[in-house]
């Protein structure tokens, strides 16, 4: 098994647990390290809860990097799931100790700090995996077959939302860590860069589009950072594309939705029901595409873990994206995980809707490659 160590997972930490039960969905890579708390006493508890030594539970990353890095039996990659000020010093300390990475999004603050991280980790031959946790849902890769395959043709135009609502009643009563809202640990952008990015990529993981210019709206309703994103988009080639962000839509929990139209057909998926979508294709009804079935019309290319009507959600999205990023760890060149490259592309995509909205919602250029 590969050993791995994870930044963050102190007691009550949401997103670590969810990549730490999904490497354990694999069974190909134990966690043998880990800087899991500023606060020594809830670090001493996260090494003792996940059984690890108390030699490799570190105060700092720094010292973490460094020490595992000149072990013979030290971690082979680093998960980086701690707030976004961390992931660019983070993730460029473990490279520069031979540590390959898996990070959360946004990868970085901007586009400049995450192609220093791509040009570093290529300089070092390592791996930089990025946790777009809807690349690892069976749906959305079928969808992305069925669009490479052409079965909906050119495409023409693309919607996508990501709709909650924490941020629309009383803060005291939310259970989502308050850091999100303070640009010195958030960056420039809160609900854009949080679940807009998940946005950006869904698109442009089943579509392949890359966003040419945007055009973005960011509202702040009272707080510091924005929590409602209203973004058109031109892609190269001529297709277009709207996405809505908000954090501020009562009665919304996570609702990630996309429709995407071609020139022959369309698709229809939502989070809230993430292992069925809907194909249309022309001269044809709709079609309700569900995991584990067979059709004489395209079905399932992908294998899920569960059976038919057994959901596996975001734990098994998880291992689904680290089994492609283990699988590349042992030489497999033609594994599939998100990489730097994505990372990379958000951040150009967020970099730009923060100048559009800057600019007063003028179209700006992304510059993406």
């Amino acid at each position: 098994m590969l050993q791995y160590g994870i930044i963050g997972g102190g007691r009550g930490s949401f997103i670590a647990d969810v990549h730490i039960r999904g490497l354990e969905a694999t069974r190909k890579a134990r966690l043998t390290a880990g800087c899991f708390s500023r606060d020594p006493q809830k670090a001493s508890e996260a090494a003792a809860a996940y059984q690890v030594d108390a030699e490799r539970s570190y105060q700092t990353y720094e010292d973490m990097a460094r020490k595992e890095g000149a072990r013979p039996d030290g971690i082979r990659f680093v998960v980086i799931a701690a707030p976004n000020h961390i992931h660019f010093p983070c993730a460029k300390v473990f490279l520069e100790n031979g540590i390959s990475v898996a990070c959360d999004k946004p990868v970085t603050f901007s586009a400049q700090e995450a192609e220093a991280l791509r040009t570093l980790a290529r300089e070092k031959g390592l791996l930089f995996c990025v946790t777009y946790t809807y690349s690892g849902l069976p749906a959305l890769r079928h969808i992305r077959k069925l669009i490479t395959d052409g079965v909906l043709g050119n495409i023409r135009m693309v919607a996508g939302e990501n709709v909650q609502d924490w941020l629309a009643g009383d803060l005291s009563r939310s259970d989502i860590a308050p850091w999100r809202m303070e640009p010195e640990y958030a960056g420039k952008s809160n609900c854009l860069a949080d679940i807009g990015s998940h946005v950006e990529f869904a698109v442009h993981f089943t579509t392949q589009l890359v966003p040419e210019r945007v055009c973005c709206q960011l509202d702040c309703c009272g707080q510091v950072l924005d929590c409602n994103a209203s973004v058109m988009v031109q892609y190269r080639g001529g297709a277009k594309g709207i996405y809505w962000a908000t954090q501020v839509a009562f009665g919304n929990d996570n609702g990630m939705r996309l429709r995407i139209y071609g020139d022959q057909g369309s698709v229809e998926w939502a989070n809230e029901q993430p292992e069925i979508f809907y194909l249309t294709l022309a001269g044809q009804p709709t079609m309700r595409i569900v995991k584990g079935k067979q059709y004489d019309t395209p079905g399932y290319c992908w294998k899920s873990r569960l059976p038919s009507g057994h959901t596996e959600g975001w734990y098994y999205a998880f291992a689904d994206i680290y089994e492609g990023f283990l699988a590349a760890l042992q030489g497999d060149a033609n594994a599939y995980y998100p990489s730097i490259d994505d990372g990379v592309r958000g951040m150009r995509f967020i970099d730009a809707c923060c100048e559009s909205d800057r600019a007063g919602g003028v179209w700006t250029e992304t510059g993406m490659d």
